[in-house]
């Protein structure tokens, strides 16, 4: 775990996320989020994605798991979350 950092576990659809967060990163009155997946995710292709968010929006360490469940699901309703989380599924042969 990196300093001042919390670490949870969230399961998302079958997937598990690792979600790391800090408050007030750097003293910028913003929390520090980090999600972490083996699988895709319909926030990042590459299975890790940075973000910071207003104190004023997380106002407590126990509301970045419900922050980051509707982020993800909000996300998932593009309409190409269908196809690209289908496409990630499929064996490829290279």
């Amino acid at each position: 775990m990196k300093d001042g950092y919390s670490t949870f576990d969230l399961t998302w659809q079958d997937r598990i996320v690792k979600v790391s967060y800090q408050a007030n990163w750097l003293n910028s009155g913003q929390w520090h989020i980090e999600m972490r997946c083996h699988e895709l995710l319909p926030v990042t292709e590459t299975g890790y994605r940075s973000q910071f968010i207003s104190a004023a929006d997380i106002k407590t360490a126990e509301e970045i798991a419900d922050y980051v469940e509707d982020w993800l699901n909000q996300a998932a309703k593009d309409p190409r979350w269908p196809e690209r989380e289908a496409a990630s599924r499929q064996l490829k042969l290279c």
